[in-house]
């Protein structure tokens, strides 16, 4: 917790941990994570890699807390409050649930049931009130004037969250299908049809009745304050019963509560593992791993290694690491969790993960071995492949790199690593968009007719951007054809959920200037990792490429002996990538992407 309070951004949190890579490499891991579950990190070994993957999952599950809770490195959490009649002239009002259910899990508090008011029988419903009180002249006299200013306006408020942990009681009795109260049969009872519940009701709720002190600030004022909360109960619009409470008004009347339809018990398993707890013990939920490093073996060769399988001996169900990850991911997606496969390429990939490849594509369960079962893949679980390039290793076949996003590691150089002092600027785009892979999730459901509405009213230099981009993939491919690594639809589609994820990450202009950036990322990760061949079968194709990443692409230039730079490239990392094929090729006779 200490690191991440030190960081503003996963980049600043990396350098604090001593890694340095290009802003480039970071933006394209992350955004490729939005348009595909699977990921390719390819590159000599020690060049960060697994490092990288692992440093985002720990930084993600302790920023999503810090995100969704708005806690700020004071420990006070903000949210929008009315500046109405009740705020100045009782020094207080009820707090909005809607905002306060990041830290309170207030919303599913709420019960409904069958009710008794000295048999007079009635459809009742409890829900859960914040209300909070402070002790001010000042800010009651700054609220008059905003209520003044206007009826309906807003004021900051921010609550000390520490004190939120003093509603939490760990102690409460299970009810036997009844509750009972003593109610006071009062004007607002059969008016309004509604009471305060009796404080007895605390003895079934996981909170503590009465006043909790607790310190707040008010558009920068601050001031002590005293906060409750406070069970409602209502029914009904019930005839009998409203006569019943008038005639009896002043009096206690024995209110109960048939709560058969609503289950405390899953009430409180709901509570234990919801939002509020992240306040409750916000040390020990980032020490919780939602990720796992798996290294791959040599001798794997199906997918129990993953999955698990069952032991007929012990008639059970053998569990491992990644299946365990697995099923925790399904149980909480509002997080993503993420299984890192080191080293991936020891074996052979399609041997022990086809049937992931598969459901990844198809989005249907695997079958568990031994079982009759089968395993559903969570929308907020990743999985990030590494590849060390050497001579103990198998190489990818096309359909795996054609279902992943392939990033390439290049080795830093020792100067850069040990004497330069790196840039710890913010990215000029939206930094939350691009480090919460769960926003966009849907990307990938997203068809050629979707991807073509987005992109309508988007533009480059008064040309349009859909068609500037169509006209390059037709170039790209046109290369491709004939050589056995052309590309189709799938390869089309997740190229413009890239660029789509990547322009909302740039603040979607309307003109946009830097989409070959992007669009140049794309060509390295999803069209040239499946190149490999002799100098006969991909000699030419490597040369048509380069001089299609050129400025000028009539010069029919040889990738080998250009002197290339930014300015006389249009995608200057695959430009650079494409040049060193040609170059291994020319030496060995043979290469593939990843040589």
């Amino acid at each position: 917790m200490s690191n991440k309070s030190q960081v503003e951004s996963f980049y600043k949190y990396l350098i604090s941990n001593g890694y340095y890579f290009e802003k480039e490499l970071i933006e394209n891991y992350l955004l490729s994570l939005k348009v595909k579950p699977f990921e390719i990190l390819t590159g000599n070994s020690g060049t960060g890699k697994t490092k990288l993957s692992q440093l985002f999952a720990q930084y993600i599950s302790g920023d999503l807390i810090q995100m969704q809770s708005n806690v700020d490195d004071d420990g006070f959490f903000t949210l929008k409050v009315k500046t109405n009649y009740s705020s100045w002239e009782n020094n207080g009002w009820t707090l909005p649930k809607e905002e306060l259910s990041d830290i309170i899990p207030i919303n599913e508090c709420g019960a409904k049931f069958d009710m008794f008011v000295d048999g007079i029988p009635a459809k009742g419903n409890i829900k859960v009130l914040v209300q909070l009180y402070y002790d001010n002249d000042e800010i009651k006299d700054h609220f008059k004037n905003l209520y003044e200013q206007n009826p309906n306006g807003f004021a900051e408020l921010k609550i000390l969250c520490d004190d939120i942990k003093d509603f939490i009681s760990k102690d409460y009795i299970q009810p036997n299908g009844k509750i009972l109260l003593k109610q006071k049969s009062n004007q607002s009872a059969y008016e309004k049809r509604q009471w305060f519940a009796h404080k007895n009701i605390f003895n079934y709720y996981p909170f503590d009745s009465g006043y909790s002190s607790c310190n707040i600030m008010v558009d920068g004022m601050k001031s002590s304050a005293r906060i409750r909360i406070t069970p409602k109960i209502t029914f009904k619009k019930n005839n009998r019963l409203q006569d019943y409470l008038k005639e009896n008004d002043g009096k206690e009347v024995d209110v109960e509560l048939n709560i058969t339809q609503f289950d405390f018990e899953d009430f409180i398993s709901n509570w234990k593992c919801s939002k509020a707890r992240k306040i409750e013990s916000l040390e020990s939920l980032l020490n919780e791993s939602k990720y796992i490093i798996v290294p791959v073996g040599a001798n794997w060769t199906d997918n129990t290694n993953i999955v698990g399988y069952y032991n007929v001996i012990t008639e059970d169900y053998q569990s491992t690491p990644a299946y365990d990850l697995i099923k925790k991911a399904q149980e909480d997606l509002e997080n993503p969790y993420f299984l890192i496969l080191d080293e991936m390429n020891l074996s052979h990939v399609e041997r022990y993960f086809a049937d992931f490849l598969s459901a990844i594509e198809s989005g249907e369960e695997i079958p568990l071995y031994g079982e009759e079962k089968t395993l559903k893949l969570p929308d907020n679980l990743f999985i990030i492949g590494t590849v060390n390039v050497d001579e103990t290793t198998y190489m990818f076949s096309p359909k795996v790199l054609d279902r992943a996003n392939t990033i390439e590691f290049d080795t830093l150089h020792a100067w850069e690593y040990m004497v330069s002092d790196p840039d710890s600027n913010d990215f000029e785009g939206n930094i939350d968009y691009l480090q919460s892979p769960l926003v966009d999730s849907d990307i990938s459901s997203l068809n050629i007719q979707d991807l073509k509405e987005i992109f309508t009213n988007i533009s480059f230099n008064d040309d349009n951007l859909w068609l500037t981009l169509a006209v390059e993939l037709t170039a790209f491919q046109e290369s491709l054809q004939g050589s056995g690594f052309d590309f189709g639809f799938r390869v089309i589609n997740e190229i413009l959920r890239f660029m789509v994820v990547a322009w909302r990450y740039e603040n979607s202009p309307d003109d946009w200037q830097n989409w070959e950036r992007y669009f140049d990322a794309q060509i390295k990760q999803k069209i040239l990792p499946k190149l490999h061949g002799s100098e006969k079968a991909i000699g030419n194709v490597l040369t048509n490429l380069f001089n299609m990443c050129l400025v000028d692409r009539n010069e029919n230039v040889n990738p080998k002996n250009a002197n290339i730079n930014r300015d006389n490239c249009r995608y200057y990392t695959s430009a650079v990538k494409l040049q060193s094929m040609s170059k291994v090729l020319s030496d060995q006779r043979y290469v593939s992407f990843i040589n």
